[in-house]
This record gives C-alpha cells, structure tokens and sequence, in this order.
C-alpha cells in the first residue's frame, strides 16, 4: 500500500501526515520507506522521526488509557481471551520495565502490549516516560534503517550503471564461448 511511488506523487506535506497516521496504526515499513525517501531528498528524516514518535506514541498511549479504563470488564466478559491475556501477564510481571521500553520493536505484539499494561495498573507516568522513550528510539532507528537502505541502493545502482558494460561484454563472451564449443563439437563429430 505505502511504497516509494505512493508519496512520491504526493506533496511532502501530506507524506508527513500518512506517516503520522500510518504509524498511530503499525508503521516500521512505513518509517523505512520515508527514511528512503529522506535520502533521496523527497522528505527530511528530523521532520519524518518527530511525526513517527507522535503517531506511535499516541496510539500506544490511547492503548494504555483503555486498558485501564475498559479492559478489565471486556476481559472478564471472554474468558478464553481472559486466560490468553493472564498467561502474557506473566512475562509482564517478569520484564515489565524492558518490555514498556521496547515492545514496538516485537513484531504483532505492538497494539496489545499497552493495552494489557493498562489492564495490569501499571503506573502511568512509568509507562508515559518508557513509552517516550521506546517511541524516540524506534523511530530514529527505523528512520535511519531506511535512510541507510536509500544510501546502499543508490549506491548499488551507481555502482550497476558503472559496470553494466563490462556485464555485457563478460555476457556476450560467454555467448560467444558456449556457441564456439557448440560449433566445435558438431564439426567433430
């Protein structure tokens, strides 16, 4: 959905704002693409990590704020999920400091981390504090990932237009090569 194409046919204004919105949700590729783009020019990375850690910082904070103030009562009222959710309290209690820090980096546990630490009762300004924290820190990195990625591949692709004649002179020997010894082995026999 959110590839290179896609915000390149935007103005940069807007790019800002589908990262905004695209992280409230998930976002690393997202962050990785404009980190690409940031490279190229399109997009500045200060601007696109300032709108990563509002976007990821506000959904997981709107997490928490359910989860304390409705999750008990939806938990309670489906007790398969109930169990689920008690066995993932478990590594709560064991990591809960590391684990408000960095559950953005855990792959499909984003959205439901915050929530079952509002369930949990965790401390508020504990968690808002990690949270800021864990969120500055994601989104430099994924920024940066992206960034390095657009380096690598202009690079790469530099790199291709340099030796592309040599490829194709390398190409048309073994061409030639593989037709010689053909030719050579059909006038043998």
């Amino acid at each position: 959905m959110f590839n290179a194409e896609f915000f390149m046919n935007i103005p940069p204004i807007y790019a800002y704002l589908v990262i905004l919105v695209g992280t409230f949700l998930e976002g690393e590729t997202l962050v990785i693409i404009a980190g690409a783009l940031a490279y190229q020019g399109y997009l500045r990375l200060p601007v696109l990590v300032v709108c990563a850690i509002i976007g990821s910082l506000t959904s997981d904070q709107l997490m928490f704020f359910l989860g304390r103030k409705y999750g008990k009562p939806f938990l309670e009222a489906r007790p398969k999920l109930h169990k689920r959710a008690m066995r993932a309290t478990a590594l709560i209690n064991r990591h809960e400091t590391l684990l408000i820090f960095g559950f953005r980096f855990l792959y499909g546990v984003r959205n439901v981390t915050p929530l079952l630490m509002g369930i949990r009762g965790v401390n508020p300004k504990k968690f808002l504090i990690l949270n800021i924290l864990g969120a500055i820190v994601w989104a430099i990195s994924f920024g940066l990932i992206g960034y390095a990625a657009g380096t690598a591949l202009d690079s790469f692709l530099e790199k291709m237009d340099q030796f592309h004649n040599i490829a194709l002179i390398v190409l048309l020997a073994l061409a030639l090569g593989a037709a010689l010894w053909y030719f050579l082995r059909k006038w043998r026999t």
